[in-house]
């Protein structure tokens, strides 16, 4: 008997040591793995799948806790109630009288720049969130509601309808509009009756622009580019670019990956600033063995020079890309044939969005100042790099720590949108506001939806007749 019980423990001494073992082994090489992700192949990366699992699990129940309690369904489409001063705040009417849920505007239409104004973000119609687009004629009376979804993107594992969030939208003179997600699974052009025209599918994102004649629309996009590197290759770059598709059809004409980006400029030396380099002390390589941070640029604009401004900027040609690295701290010119940067600026500015060509010469940048609490508008000498403030936010309160939009109407004034305060709003010459919007939710007193784009169009580029559909 009591050679048994020496026997069970000698065996349970053995597995416990023997697991302890074990253990020691995974965590070193989870944390091995961490440090230099390279190191130990597909064992490395199962051990940091393995390591994470308890944070899944969290997540897991988080998504689950809130789908019970309805909080998920506008979760990701509100954001705390912008401390404003709402006195003077009315509801944005529709043709009938009657409010547009939620949406409210401050201000003389006869002091604000005489046009059109596109509103987009979610908003509440007939009893939910939504991502909705609105237009507002230049009496600012609601002309025209697009309703946004993915009903007939044809693609598999769709993001919910909660985590998209309309990011990308121009109108055309023909009463259409095109537009993307965050977390969607295509761009997509809607007629003036909102009937889908042509889906392109593909994780677009964030911004889109289009050229100066309207055939072409420059976007942005995650996956789907051909790659020269080795499957599973850890040096290769993270799947984003630049595409460009016809506006008609939708057909993808041009892509530019970021692989393709990192070739054609060797020396740059600018996209390492998101690659991991590994010290390698054992060797002396001279290939490249960093690995890249997931989402190294996070591009998140991207807009052709105009012609009409190209003698403002002798420096760069008409069709010359003006691009957004938000990640990197950058914006940058890229030559979209040859794929050459032949400009950039580093700094200055924290997290940027929206960078836009300037009839003076200059390029205006929306700052989102990310963590220090107030936005900005800055503008950048592409031929000196001298930086000036355009606008700053202080006195209005202006802040929004991701996404933005800004653009001037056609007397100057600076029309903003602030998605993170759901807010929109013009600043005339004299620096004063002379309209603004915020966009809450008309059930939760403490939430405003997020408002992610804000367009000015001249009154004579749309024609009110296209609107006379029978779904209005």
């Amino acid at each position: 008997m009591e050679n048994a019980k020496t026997e069970r423990l000698a065996i349970w001494l053995g597995t416990a040591m023997a697991g302890f073992l074990a253990l020691s082994l995974f965590s070193w090489i989870t944390v091995q793995a961490f440090m230099e992700p390279g190191r130990f192949g597909a064992v490395g990366r199962l051990a940091l799948q393995v390591a994470s699992l308890p944070g899944y699990v969290t997540q897991a129940w988080d998504q689950a806790r809130m789908l019970a309690s309805g909080e998920e369904a506008t979760k990701f489409l509100s954001v705390p109630r912008a401390e404003i001063d709402e006195t003077g705040f009315r509801p944005v009417t529709m043709p009938d009288g009657h409010p547009l849920s939620g949406l409210l505007v401050k201000g003389d239409a006869a002091r604000a720049d005489r046009g059109w104004r596109v509103l987009g973000g979610a908003m509440e119609i007939d009893g939910r969130a939504d991502n909705l687009a609105v237009l507002l004629d230049p009496d600012l009376t609601v002309r025209k509601i697009w309703t946004l979804d993915e009903a007939e993107v044809a693609v598999a594992d769709k993001a919910r309808a909660s985590r998209r969030m309309l990011h990308g939208l121009q109108v055309l003179p023909d009463g259409s509009l095109i537009h993307t997600f965050d977390h969607g699974s295509g761009m997509q052009r809607r007629d003036a009756c909102n009937r889908v025209a042509w889906v392109a599918p593909g994780q677009y994102h964030h911004s889109l622009n289009l050229s100066a004649d309207g055939a072409s629309v420059w976007g942005l996009r995650d996956q789907g580019f051909a790659s020269t590197s080795a499957p599973g290759d850890p040096a290769a770059p993270p799947q984003t670019g630049l595409v460009r598709l016809d506006a008609r059809s939708g057909e993808v004409l041009d892509e530019i990956s970021l692989e393709q980006l990192v070739a054609a400029n060797p020396g740059l030396g600018l996209f390492e600033l998101a690659r991991k380099d590994e010290n390698a002390v054992e060797t002396n390589a001279a290939e490249v063995i960093g690995q890249w941070i997931a989402d190294p640029m996070h591009f998140n604009d991207i807009e052709p020079l105009p012609p009409e401004m190209a003698g403002a900027f002798p420096q760069f040609a008409p069709g010359d890309l003006l691009v957004s690295a938000r990640d990197i701290n950058t914006v940058m010119v890229i030559n979209p044939k040859t794929h050459k940067v032949k400009w950039h600026h580093t700094g200055d500015m924290l997290r940027q969005h929206d960078p836009d060509w300037r009839a003076d010469g200059t390029l205006t940048v929306y700052d989102n100042a990310m963590g220090l609490g107030v936005s900005r508008i800055v503008a950048i000498d592409p031929k000196t790099h001298s930086v000036a403030t355009a606008y700053d936010g202080a006195d209005d309160g202006f802040y929004s720590r991701i996404r933005g939009r800004h653009m001037r109407t056609a007397r100057g004034d600076l029309a903003l949108a602030s998605p993170q305060q759901g807010r929109a709003f013009e600043i005339g010459a004299d620096g004063a506001t002379v309209l603004e919007f915020l966009n809450r939710s008309p059930v939760d007193a403490d939430k405003n939806f997020v408002l992610t784009e804000y367009l000015w169009l001249p009154e004579t580029t749309l024609n009110p007749g296209v609107f006379a559909c029978s779904d209005s």
